[in-house]
């Protein structure tokens, strides 16, 4: 085939793809610029207020301006009430395990190393990842005060104070969004149906315009369809609507998805308009902008009764013309409409408890408990046994490192050198040097801590790829400069804070990097082909006959889907970062999955389109005729994607799934049931849907068959599918 992808016989280099990175990375997007400036205020206000009242550990209070998810305002105000939460958990288990060990000197390495044990445990187990991290920070900086010489009074004193200052970070971080929201207050809900259904609006005019479709709009819809709805199922569930409202807006969140699923497979197919398809695009993109005003103004939309019939050269714009005419209707009715939208609130969603599910069987999570617990140890031996306290802050760098949910890989490692080394070296004794001599006021402290802090928030707001670089730069500088609540005149104390940061992310390098053998690539590979299966699964939803059941598995398919998706791209992206002979197999494996990416979020965007037209009843409208070939087609399409999944991991099959045939007895029945009734053209749409679906698998499995593709890690040997 024309589209078949050679692998590279010269990867790029790490130089050239990290540059590209960047390049991409630091672009301002939508509303980046307001979320760094609340992020900007709420560290400076806290780090003012720190200084003002000489409150130890101040730096991890300016922390937290960037560890508070700030996503919605209730997700805000959610972490706010979790740092409480941890917050009374952490001072119990200190005070604790104080009155246990503090009278036992000896006992001092046993009770630090069993802490860290359960530090690290919060971290991977906990369902709430703010309650585990404010439970980890707090005692991270507590214990370093029980294991000095003092009188019980001073450090039970000084664990308040601790626990007060990161509450302060937290307090004035929750505040700083109250007063966002409430000088600038917007329904999430309204606004997260509207922002798809504008994408959707914006592919109708370029289609009625003729214009090919911009890259923007198509970005938008794709990544709208692979997001889904779930969050706004959970805004909705969240909401104070009464019942009939909640029902109502239950099924347009459900039909706005829909709407966005079809126009994201919509956007990817190339068109040629008919006669009088322009007509009915502008009246579409009425519709649709009458439905955004109506749903900002709090108005019902109007309902459209005239819908077209006749063939269009969009394959999609009868069936995106009929779920748009569906969102009017179900604001007509004075009855609740849940029995013909079961299941869309996801109440049921959300914790059962305070841990994971899993958190006491898997043993995943002991493992990583004990690695960190292992780093985080000897640290504490290394500055204990050279009596160097000045570089404790390895302690506080392990559980700050551990924070991250892109994985132990080498790009995260990357991210942290160099995020300590840009805070810390760079920002934070260059400032001491050049900057702060010349500052002799709390105002001019906070202007340089304001820029830096900016320039932190800036990195921290991008992608999963270079966010973690940015936490690590105002981790580092914070340390350097607001430990103290006056001007050093010594870079001693600064140079033990950064060394200790160093010292901190070595060792997690040599505990969790060193002693393990996973590799990026094969990750890759394993989520690249579990995506395959689970797609391959959704394409023969719903498998039961229970609406709640069908919906709950299709949305748990979706989210997984999406996860792998995800994690896919993360993987990629650290395998530049991965040295030694299977470099290049990796490489080379990198940019072919890079390449089928794309493709198979087509086909997936696809098959969510068929699946929405079974599960939101259309389907009944087919004749038994088209529902059995269609069905076929489906089962067809499942065992091609399964296929391709076993030929990844390195299985070999004698016989592969052929589309051709279902495809051909599928257009049979579409022209069989076309003759008999006229009607039956609004749904030609499906076929022209098949159809491409089909090109689509079919190109792809071509695309993985004729690659080379390693499927051998340790050998290094290369299979010819």
């Amino acid at each position: 085939m024309e589209n078949d992808i050679a692998a590279p016989s010269d990867p790029p280099g790490l130089l050239t793809w990290l540059a590209e990175m960047f390049e991409e990375e630091i672009k301002p997007y939508p509303g980046r610029g307001v979320i760094v400036a609340r992020m900007v205020i709420s560290a400076t206000l806290t780090m003012i207020l720190v200084m003002t009242f000489r409150i130890p550990g101040g730096f991890e209070g300016a922390l937290y301006a960037f560890l508070i998810a700030r996503d919605s305002f209730h997700s805000t105000m959610k972490s706010g009430i979790a740092v409480l939460v941890s917050y009374t958990i952490g001072i119990t288990f200190v005070l604790t395990c104080a009155a246990l060990f503090a009278s036992y000197p000896d006992a001092r390495f046993l009770w630090f190393a069993l802490s860290m044990f359960v530090v690290f445990f919060a971290l991977h187990t906990f369902e709430d990842f703010a309650v585990a991290t404010g439970l980890a920070i707090l005692v991270v900086l507590a214990l370093p005060i029980w294991q000095t010489q003092a009188t019980a009074e001073y450090r039970v004193e000084h664990t308040l104070w601790q626990a007060l200052s990161c509450g302060l970070g937290a307090l004035v971080t929750v505040i700083v969004e109250t007063v966002f929201h409430s000088l600038f207050p917007k329904n999430e809900l309204c606004h997260g149906i509207e922002a798809r259904l504008s994408a959707l609006q914006d592919l109708v005019e370029a289609y009625e315009q003729g214009q090919s479709i911009p890259d923007d709009v198509a970005k938008r819809l794709a990544q709208y369809s692979v997001v889904g709805v779930s969050g706004l199922r959970r805004s909705l569930a969240r909401s104070r609507y009464e019942r009939l409202n909640r029902d109502q807006f239950a099924a347009v969140i459900a039909l706005t998805g829909r709407l966005v699923d079809l126009g994201a497979s919509s956007a990817n197919t190339p068109y040629m308009l008919l006669e009088g398809d322009k007509e009915r695009l502008k009246r579409l993109a009425t519709v649709i902008a009458s439905i955004r005003e109506s749903l900002a103004e709090s108005k019902v939309p109007l309902i459209q009764t005239d819908l077209d019939t006749t063939p269009s050269g969009l394959a999609l714009l009868p069936e995106i013309e009929r779920t748009a005419n569906l969102i009017p209707q179900v604001f007509a009715g004075s009855e609740p409409v849940g029995a013909y939208f079961p299941s869309m609130l996801d109440e049921s969603e959300g914790t059962n408890g305070f841990f994971k599910g899993d958190a006491f069987q898997n043993p995943a999570h002991i493992e990583f408990a004990l690695r960190g617990c292992l780093a985080a140890t000897l640290c504490y031996f290394l500055y204990e046994i050279f009596d160097w306290r000045g570089i404790a802050t390895s302690v506080t760098t392990c559980v700050l490192t551990a924070l991250s949910n892109l994985g132990m890989s080498r790009q995260k490692q990357f991210l942290r050198i160099s995020g300590a080394v840009v805070g810390g070296l760079v920002l934070g004794i260059g400032s001491q040097v050049f900057i702060l001599p010349y500052i002799d006021t709390i105002a001019g402290f906070s202007l340089l801590f304001a820029a830096i802090t900016a320039v932190a928030a800036w990195f921290a707001t991008s992608s999963q790829r270079l966010a973690y670089f940015g936490l690590q730069i105002a981790n580092a500088y914070y340390l350097v400069t607001v430990q103290g609540f006056t001007i050093q005149t010594s870079l001693s104390t600064a140079r033990d804070r950064v060394v200790g940061v160093m010292l901190g992310l070595f060792i997690m390098w040599i505990v969790f990097h060193s002693l393990s053998n996973d590799r990026a690539a094969e990750h890759m590979v394993t989520s690249f082909a579990a995506n395959l299966r689970s797609i391959a699964q959704l394409a023969l939803q719903p498998a039961s006959e229970a609406p709640d059941i069908a919906m709950k598995q299709i949305r748990a398919l979706r989210t997984e889907i999406g996860n792998n998706f995800q994690n896919v791209m993360a993987q990629a992206d650290a395998i530049p970062f991965e040295f030694g002979p299977s470099r290049v197999e990796g490489m080379t494996n990198r940019a072919l999955i890079k390449s089928w990416q794309p493709q198979l979020q087509t086909i997936y965007l696809e098959i969510v389109a068929l699946m929405q037209h079974r599960v939101f009843g259309a389907e009944e409208h087919l004749t038994p005729a088209v529902q059995s070939a269609l069905r076929r087609f489906n089962e067809t399409c499942a065992l091609l994607l399964n296929q391709l999944a076993d030929q990844l991991e390195g299985s070999v099959h004698d016989s592969w799934g052929d589309l051709q045939e279902p495809l051909i007895e599928l257009s049979r029945a579409f022209s069989e049931s076309s003759s008999i009734d006229a009607r039956f053209a609004v749904f030609s749409g499906l076929h022209s849907l098949c159809l491409r679906l089909r090109d689509q698998v079919s190109e792809l499995s071509h695309r993985v068959g004729t690659a080379q593709f390693i499927t051998n890690y340790q050998t290094g040997s290369a299979r010819n599918f």
